[in-house]
Order: C-alpha cells, then structure tokens, then sequence
C-alpha cells in the first residue's frame, strides 16, 4: 500500500488487511491479544451481509477492548469464546435447514 493509498478512504484498506494480517495487536491479556485490523474488517464484512449482527459484534469488539483497558480481558475473552461458538453453531444449524430445501 503506497503512501496515497493509505491516505485514501475507500474500501481497499479491508483487502490490504486481509492480505497484511496482525499488523496491528491490543494485549488482551498476559498472553492473548487481538489483531484489531482483522477485527474490525470481520465487522466491516459481516455488517455488508447482515447489519443487525455486525452491530452486536461490534459491540462485543467495544466491550472486549473495554475489558482489557480494565484488566478483565480474560473473563470477557472466556464469554466472547462462546459466543462465537453459539454464532458458528447458528451458522452450521442455518446450512444444514437451507441444504434441505
């Protein structure tokens, strides 16, 4: 990405993310941390599909960096891990009901 690119806004930035992973990291705790570009562009894509839910994981993004600013990123890392879970489980759940029509 040239300098011009990077001053730009468009939506180019997501792709550059995608293909510079873990350029940027916030410590959640001693020993996890979080690829906040990569976040932020599963947001950004998600919330293209389906806004609703890109909403609420943005709010669980504010929450967790909240969390961490506070010392307590591994208690809301433990719940954000089984959210994610009950959010593949719904997405699974969603293919399996579509495979049968």
């Amino acid at each position: 990405m040239s300098e011009s690119e990077s001053a730009s806004m468009n939506d180019d930035v997501w792709e550059f993310i995608a293909d510079n992973p873990k350029i940027m990291g916030v410590p959640l705790t001693d020993n996890k941390g979080l690829d906040i570009l990569s976040a932020l562009r599963d947001v950004y894509m998600v919330t293209k599909q389906d806004p609703e839910v890109g909403m609420g994981l943005l709010t669980v993004l504010a929450n967790v960096l909240v969390a961490a600013a506070q010392g307590e990123g591994s208690e809301l890392l433990e719940e954000v891990t089984v959210f994610e879970a009950m959010m593949d489980f719904d997405t699974q759940v969603k293919e399996i009901l579509d495979e049968g029509h």
